[in-house]
């Protein structure tokens, strides 16, 4: 059994390259919420930049995807679930299990037409793989 208690109370930042590769799944179903981060700033072609909390979804059940993203408190989508394997083992193989995993983010808002919601919200995170890491005081 491992012992993650060395990881209670610590934060990270996983390391990128502001490419933005990375696009989250499930974010569909987020769209007012993710509307919501955005407020006003949301115009066409308009990419608001931020920090993402991930967070392993323990209550998932198996085959899917295991990592969840929140941007302000809110959840914004999930990793892809080829992504989600590996950066669960990486935090196992780590012993990060009761770390705070932060990375940086983009939501990209675009517009289909000038028509009220006639368009969507991406999430998009700058994320290295393999995952390099930051220790950061909060």
């Amino acid at each position: 059994m491992l012992d993650e208690s060395a990881s209670e109370g610590l934060t990270i930042l996983l390391h990128g390259r502001e490419t933005y590769a990375l696009e989250l799944a499930g974010t569909s179903r987020r769209q007012a919420d993710i509307r919501t981060i955005l407020g006003r700033r949301a115009s066409a072609g308009r990419r608001h930049t931020c920090i993402a909390v991930l967070s392993r979804d323990e209550d998932a059940p198996p085959g899917r995807m295991r990592v969840a993203v929140h941007v302000d408190g809110i959840p914004v989508g999930h990793f892809p679930q080829y992504l989600s394997g590996l950066y669960c083992e990486w935090l196992d193989s780590w012993n990060l299990g009761r770390a705070r995993v932060h990375c940086r983010a983009a939501i990209q808002a675009e517009w289909f037409s000038a028509e009220p919601g006639a368009g969507e919200c991406r999430v998009k995170l700058d994320l290295e793989i393999p995952f390099k890491m930051t220790t950061i005081a909060v």
